[in-house]
């Protein structure tokens, strides 16, 4: 019997099968199938098996679909490399040159206008620092200084928008522990701590017990507060309830402080804080414990984010060690490091002075002259960049969306979400999602993921009160610029800048490609802030908001710092994994809220506390005009991270 010579391929086409169930078809029947294909057995003939792989794909074709598998992995590799190394790209050369040109003739306008610009601002500084002569001469030793530039963004307000930031915290008891004594308890433990921490004879923080005044145009500080630790440290207001029930409901505490969110710090608004602690206990049925809540009111002219968490925590937090070992360590017979330091001079063996060697010692090494050469091109990059900084600010487009006005009122909506509440035991936490997602894209941030999810809440949002959602929005992200120091400064060290959100529509777990879907979401956030990050915007506005801003009176200021341009601000703060404890209670559920600066009426904040995600969002009620619909918003964003969840548990 003769077999016909047919190729493999010919064969496994004509029979309809590819080439691996071909293939895998030959090692599983060795009998009955031969090297180009299956041959009939006769008892004349019989085939001989070979398990060679050469008798059934010929070098050509080997060659070719190893080519293949080698060409889709540099593909895979490629592609990888590129989305780490996005901030990397370049665009057209034509648009760079178009860049090149316009940055390089607005700095040369600004070089011709320059000796304008320095006379101006020379002159502003020798008033303003006349001001500060004639406030010393009038208030003696009660002037404290004029305010730093930072701090007077924040004390430039009106009583539509006041610089405060609430933080929420609660303190937790078991409900069958019940102690109706416990908010008098935490008040008189916040008043004893912040009395004999802060408020004693030498004050580490004396800038939280002064006055803000504004004379002559400028803000100072004034020691001439007559406030006490009692009204600094008040109750919360009342809730009216039913007779029956005895627990308030999150919704009436909502209400609440939406209501007192704005209101004046006391000495009329010239004081920088307070704290207000409830007397009227939330129930939280799912762990049976009473929530008793605790609100920290602070002017944002005493510090910025990070500082003021650490002034919270410091102040009113339990310490590690009691009070009373502290006092003995300062002991000198029982401080071990004093007794070291003596056994260590005793023993000191002396030695010559090589001051050939403390001489090289203070020379600068390689790196630090390497890191003295990049800071200074950093310096003169955001010079030269800054002119075309400032006429990119001028022309960009001012958003145009249902929740942007151009005109607030003096009240707020406030709500939040705390993923304690939300989550089972089974779930993921919100923030081991995002990270999860963050690694599958090298080279993405965590907020690139988080600003996608509330991205597709506001889409969504936008919706359902227009029928033609927003294609994007410009949001202000705060950033702060410097390292916080070891020890605690109440000082505003932070800078913002502008970046464009694009506005889609968030999973369907039902589309065939959601996974590509969501990854183009997420590099389409990241290249915005790529963007955002190699340029020197935080750097400029940084010079701007420190050196620049307290040199104009209050009237010009509050003319320069008005923004028509954002709709949105976003601030994220990472705040700490153990959680602090109040007379040995955890205080849990801490979310805060940041104020409306200019126009931009809402914002949205994040805080990671004790591994847990806090959402926060304060409105105007210009915008947003219900709490339902500002928390429709958090829980939107929350929606699309669980989303994200499962699209992870799908891979």
């Amino acid at each position: 019997m003769n077999i016909e010579p047919v190729s493999f391929f010919d064969w496994a086409n004509d029979h309809g099968a590819s080439i691996w169930k071909a293939i895998a078809k030959n090692f599983s029947n060795l009998d009955g199938f031969g090297p180009n294909g299956p041959v009939p057995l006769t008892r004349a003939y019989r085939t001989v098996p070979e398990n060679r792989i050469d008798l059934l794909i010929s070098p050509v074709q080997l060659g070719f679909i190893s080519g293949l598998i080698l060409l889709m992995f540099l593909k895979h590799k490629i592609g990888l490399w590129r989305e780490e190394h996005n901030h990397l790209k370049f665009s057209s050369a034509t648009a760079d040159i178009r860049r090149i040109i316009y940055t390089l003739f607005t700095f040369l306008e600004f070089l011709l206008l320059s000796p304008v610009l320095i006379i101006i601002a020379l002159f502003f500084k020798l008033y303003r620092n006349g001001v500060g002569i004639v406030l010393r001469q009038r208030h003696g030793k009660h002037f404290k200084g004029l305010l730093d530039g930072a701090d007077v963004v924040w004390a430039i307000e009106d009583q539509n928008s006041r610089g405060m930031i609430n933080i929420l915290a609660y303190i937790e008891q078991p409900l069958l522990d019940h102690n109706t004594a416990i908010s008098a308890d935490i008040l008189l433990t916040l008043r004893k701590r912040i009395s004999s921490r802060l408020m004693r004879q030498y004050q580490p923080h004396p800038k939280m017990f002064w006055k803000r005044c504004l004379e002559l145009g400028y803000y100072f500080w004034s020691d001439q507060s007559q406030l006490t630790i009692e009204d600094y440290i008040r109750y919360l207001d009342i809730i009216p309830l039913n007779g029956v029930n005895y627990y308030i409901e999150e919704s009436q505490l909502r209400a609440l402080l939406s209501a007192i969110n704005n209101r004046n710090l006391p000495a009329n608004h010239s004081s920088s804080w307070e704290v207000l602690v409830g007397r009227q206990p939330l129930l939280n049925k799912r762990n049976q414990m009473l929530q008793y809540p605790i609100v920290f009111r602070v002017h944002h002219s005493l510090g910025d984010g990070v500082a003021l968490m650490r002034l919270l925590l410091e102040s009113i937090a339990d310490k590690e060690l009691p009070t009373r070992w502290k006092h003995l360590s300062k002991l000198k017979l029982l401080n071990i490091n004093y007794i070291l330091k003596q056994n260590t001079k005793d023993y000191r063996i002396y030695r010559p002075k090589l001051y050939f060697t403390r001489l090289v010692k203070r020379l600068p090494s390689i790196s630090d002259i390497v890191e003295q050469v990049q800071r200074l091109k950093r310096i003169v990059l955001t010079i030269y960049t800054a002119p075309a900084f400032f006429l990119d600010v001028f022309r960009r487009k001012v958003d145009n969306n249902c929740i942007h006005s151009t005109e607030m009122t003096d009240k707020k909506i406030v709500s939040w979400i705390h993923e304690e509440n939300i989550q089972t035991s089974n779930e993921a936490t919100m923030i081991d999602i995002i990270k999860r997602t963050k690694r599958r894209l090298p080279g993405t941030r965590f907020s690139d993921v988080f600003l996608t999810a509330l991205s597709a809440s506001l889409e969504q949002y936008f919706s359902t009160r227009s029928e033609h959602p927003p294609k994007s929005i410009t949001v202000v992200l705060p950033a702060r610029i410097e390292q916080e120091p070891p020890h605690l400064k109440l000082q505003n060290r932070f800078s913002v800048a502008l970046q464009t959100l694009p506005i889609e529509c968030g999973i369907d777990l039902e589309d065939t490609f959601r996974h590509k879907h969501i990854r183009n979401r997420i590099l389409a956030v990241k290249r915005y802030a790529d963007v955002l990050r190699s340029s020197s915007d935080y750097m400029i506005n940084y010079w701007i908001i420190s050196k620049m801003t307290c040199l104009f009176p209050e009237a010009m200021l509050r003319k320069i710092l008005k923004s028509a341009h954002s709709t949105l601000a976003i601030s994220n703060l990472p705040g700490p994994q153990q959680l602090p404890r109040i007379q040995g209670r955890e205080l849990k559920n801490l979310s805060f809220f940041i104020p409306n600066l200019g126009t931009t009426a809402v914002g949205v904040t994040l805080l990671t506390y004790g591994g847990k995600m806090q959402l926060g969002i304060l409105a105007d009620q210009v915008v947003i005009g219900t709490e339902q619909e500002a928390h429709s918003i958090l829980q939107g964003t929350i929606h699309e991270l669980k989303k994200m969840g499962n699209l992870l548990a799908e891979i």
